[in-house]
């Protein structure tokens, strides 16, 4: 091993010790485990707060934006679930 490939080694070393030793696992949205909610009033519900969620109701403006990651919950006037979705 030459002198000039130790600091490599050395910088290598320490950026691998900065690498989280865990895997935090983020939210999944499954529009199949939730399908119960529907035909709930959304005052009968709660759900994980860390599981991104928005309560879409009609005539709402809603965002385009996609995140596969966040629940729509989708109710009539009087806040009965009528459907599910990721998005």
């Amino acid at each position: 091993m030459t002198c000039r490939m130790i600091p490599l080694i050395a910088a290598a070393s320490v950026l691998a010790a900065c690498e989280p030793s865990e895997t935090v696992s983020k939210p999944v949205c499954d529009p199949q485990a939730h399908q119960t909610l529907v035909g709930k009033n959304i005052g009968e519900v709660s759900l994980p707060s860390e599981l991104p969620q928005r309560v879409i109701s009609p005539g709402d403006m809603v965002t385009q934006d996609y995140n596969p990651a966040r629940l729509n919950i989708f109710v009539d006037p009087k806040g009965w679930i009528g459907r599910v979705s990721c998005g």
